[in-house]
């Protein structure tokens, strides 16, 4: 039986690495113990989501949402940052990435 060996893949740039790359104005994002550490911080003094609560409802807000994104220039700090449902954050990362996807 004769082994056949597999093209080396150096110097091949993945597939995923476009998703990876900085897009011009867009900012860095907060990435590890940092990140988790801010999201903890943020629902313990935000608790409740922003969207919900302007209907009238009150519902736990599961994730510190990045109200201009990143990639359109907006800041990785608390001053961009409000706190959605799963629902309403579900919803907003569709329109943008549809946004995004139109060359928004």
């Amino acid at each position: 039986m004769k082994l056949t060996t597999l093209k080396s893949r150096v110097g091949q740039a993945p597939s995923r690495l476009a998703t990876l790359t900085q897009r011009p104005g867009s900012t860095p994002r907060l990435r590890g113990r940092a990140a988790v550490q801010r999201r903890e911080r943020w629902l313990l003094a935000h608790p409740y989501c922003v969207e919900c609560k302007q209907g009238g409802r009150i519902v736990a807000a599961v994730v510190p949402d990045h109200i201009t994104p990143l990639w359109q220039g907006g800041a990785d700090d608390d001053t961009n940052l409000q706190s959605l449902c799963q629902e309403h954050h579900d919803e907003k990362t569709a329109r943008e990435a549809a946004e995004r996807a139109r060359g928004g």
